[in-house]
């Protein structure tokens, strides 16, 4: 079973979308900001990370550019409610792989470009 790190700093989001990833088979490690984000990753080995953008204390840009040299390989998906194209830009420049906007997205989705990140193949 894939890990995923789940960095969400709004508990109404983070536990019930680790719960339902739970429910499609994952390990589901979750962090409020990026400073527990590093916590987690310095005890714990990860498949996949899930990033919220617009966080306290450590946002995901700041995340990212920290990450670099820590944990670089693995995928990214940024899941965030920002629009503004120059920050999405800078997402990718630091190694995003994809993009899922919280005002569009389904659980099916979100699993379904975690499978494809992961690069296993989707059953559904």
């Amino acid at each position: 079973m894939p890990t995923i790190l789940l960095i969400e700093d709004t508990p109404i989001v983070r536990e019930p979308l680790a719960r339902l990833l739970r429910d499609e088979g994952f390990v589901i490690l979750t962090a409020a900001d990026g400073a527990e984000a590093f916590d987690q990753l310095a005890t714990h080995p990860v498949d996949l990370i899930l990033l919220d953008v617009l966080m306290p204390h450590m946002d995901g840009v700041r995340f990212l550019e920290s990450l670099n040299g820590h944990a670089k390989h693995i995928p990214v998906i940024a899941v965030t409610g920002v629009a503004d194209s120059t920050k999405l830009a800078r997402l990718r420049e630091l190694g995003v792989r994809s993009i899922v906007h919280k005002v569009r997205f389904t659980i099916e989705m979100l699993v379904n470009e975690i499978h494809l990140q992961l690069g296993e193949a989707v059953s559904r």
